[in-house]
């Protein structure tokens, strides 16, 4: 006959199932799931996820032309087949342990319609639920420590760990899946501070339960919408909002938070010395720079050039002078004045120059800026 005894053996089995009454094995047919198996089971492992997400994204990102039906059954009979994970709950010991997230781009409309986008620094001791927040306009990593460093000088102490969430300022993005990826600004910091940075799981948001539940409680300063007037009266909205929540009584242990931190602030380290902490600080602080080519400081206004407007910029108080950077680039350096809004003259030389006098020579625009501004002066 020609063929192997392999397929002789075959099918005289087959032919022994059929004689005696037996099912015959099924055909294997392949599916053309197979070879999105891989993509589909790690989607699977983001929590929540639905078929209808997974068919869409099979859809825009790769060559999948098969039908909802086939990822809908898949994805039913592997979620019925896997054993849901649980989590262990860590012992909440005092003083061990503090927890750092951030709440990002939140949007609030002054009263004046100018939108402010930011992002809230959060910290949390899990033991006690005593939570600091800190309106920030970067999330750079001198933004990080500084506000680690506040957090630390608002509780007078700091845990024994502290876990971060998989940021790029914490860890060394080229060292990520490593066991030793903690960037080497941070290590410093946390030597000098004397706590061990720990980070957590990607993906897995109960790790740091205390703080993602801090998260959600910052969606109360959505009501302030329409209800401030500056950056500084949004940073005391936030202050306020901070101090509140410190004195509710918290779900973990149904007692006012700030009376079970009395107990837990024992445990704490101490700070470290004002010298290291000093080495750290710097009264630079960040303000975005509004339409109209202006920053707000300490409830006035402050020129810079109209190249600037919706950029960044750093400005640091000295003496009795506002200095504005960009980055290390010194960019404007004004008088601190009670006056609302305080002009440099090449500043609103630029300014006219763009919009209200656009086409204009450069005397008008000068003959324009003695008139104004002399009456204005006089006004204030």
């Amino acid at each position: 006959m020609g063929c192997d005894w392999r397929t002789a053996k075959k099918r005289y089995e087959l032919q022994q199932k059929v004689e005696n009454g037996l099912p015959l094995p099924l055909k294997q047919h392949s599916s053309k799931l197979d070879p999105y198996i891989k993509i589909i089971n790690a989607k699977l492992e983001i929590a929540g996820i639905t078929a209808s997400a997974i068919y869409h994204f099979l859809l825009d990102n790769t060559d999948y032309n098969g039908k909802y039906g086939l990822v809908k059954d898949y994805v039913k009979k592997h979620k019925s087949s896997i054993q849901k994970k649980a989590t262990i709950r860590v012992p909440k010991i005092p003083g061990k342990l503090g927890q750092v997230d951030w709440k990002e781009d939140l949007t609030l409309i002054s009263n004046t319609g100018e939108p402010i986008t930011f992002n809230i620094f959060l910290y949390t001791l899990p033991f006690s639920a005593k939570k600091y927040c800190r309106l920030t306009l970067d999330k750079k990593q001198d933004t990080v420590i500084t506000s680690l460093i506040y957090a630390f000088q608002n509780m007078e102490g700091i845990p024994n760990e502290i876990w971060f969430d998989n940021m790029l300022t914490i860890v060394d993005a080229a060292k990520m899946g490593k066991h030793n990826r903690i960037n080497d600004k941070i290590k410093q910091f946390a030597k000098d501070m004397a706590f061990i940075p720990i980070t957590c799981r990607p993906r897995r948001p109960q790790t740091k339960g205390s703080v993602e539940a801090l998260a959600k409680l910052c969606d109360r300063l959505l009501a302030y919408n329409h209800e401030f007037e500056t950056i500084e009266d949004l940073e005391e909205i936030v202050n306020t909002f901070n101090t509140n929540i410190n004195n509710e009584i918290s779900q973990s242990h149904n007692r006012v938070i700030n009376e079970v931190f009395t107990y837990e602030k024992e445990y704490l380290l101490p700070l470290p010395n004002n010298k290291i902490l000093s080495s750290y600080l710097s009264n630079r602080q960040t303000r975005k720079v509004a339409k109209d080519s202006m920053i707000s400081y300490q409830g006035n206004k402050y020129s810079v050039p109209v190249k600037y407007i919706n950029l960044d910029l750093n400005v640091i108080k000295k003496d009795n002078s506002l200095y504005i950077y960009d980055n290390t680039n010194l960019v404007r350096c004004h008088q601190i004045l009670n006056n609302p809004i305080n002009y440099n003259r090449e500043d609103l030389r630029d300014i006219l120059a763009s919009d209200l006098l656009k086409n204009a020579k450069e005397e008008k625009i000068e003959t324009f800026i003695d008139d104004n501004l002399s009456q204005y002066e006089n006004l204030l």
